[in-house]
């Protein structure tokens, strides 16, 4: 008998990096400790899974401090490369990069990441999760393109609202479904952090 397979995926909380809204892909920083962050329910999860950049393992810490974590280079941030730690402000006048605002998956930061290998790495780890319901704490980039391939209705990359701190549940009949490429049937975002924060 099929059982329900459910993903909920949390994004980090901020760092300084964030704060100063500079790209930040594969650069190891901590979270600001001043982040609030909401009690969880007493339900956990057997495993933690996540990108295995600190601030990622540092979000799970505070909202699951007694379960275990498993870091993955596959649940990553997007490479951004040459940009990586600049704003919008630095990069504005760049070709190259207006075009990859208009077409992330048809352009790629200089030696950085297409986006498409992005999602590749990400639904291969997506692929390796073992339980019903697991739990992976990640960036915004990874969970934009798993709204953006997977969410019961369509929108494109840059459309989702991805804050530090949420989190999204996506819930399927059944892991088969999941494993076909399949829509889910329901779609849920809960706030983990206090308004405020990034």
């Amino acid at each position: 008998m099929a059982r329900d397979f459910q993903l909920t995926l949390i994004r980090h909380l901020p760092t300084l990096a964030n704060h100063e809204r500079r790209y930040i892909g594969w650069s190891d920083e901590s979270i600001i400790q001043s982040s609030r962050v909401y009690d969880k329910a007493t339900w956990g999860p057997a495993v933690i899974n996540g990108s295995d950049l600190q601030r990622c393992q540092e979000t799970a810490v505070l909202f699951y401090p007694k379960t275990p974590y498993q870091g993955s280079p596959a649940f990553r941030e997007m490479s951004f490369g040459d940009w990586e730690l600049q704003t919008y402000e630095d990069l504005k006048d760049d070709p190259t990069y207006q075009k990859w605002l208009c077409n992330p998956d048809g352009t790629a930061p200089p030696n950085g990441e297409f986006l498409h290998e992005m999602a590749s790495r990400v639904h291969i780890g997506l692929k390796s999760l073992l339980h019903e319901h697991s739990v992976v704490v990640t960036h915004g980039g990874p969970i934009r393109y798993v709204l953006t391939k997977f969410a019961p209705q369509e929108d494109d990359f840059w459309s989702w609202d991805v804050k530090h701190g949420d989190q999204w549940t996506l819930s399927w009949s059944s892991r088969q479904c999941f494993e076909e490429g399949k829509r889910c049937e329901s779609l849920s975002v809960e706030r983990l952090m206090e308004s405020g924060h990034m």
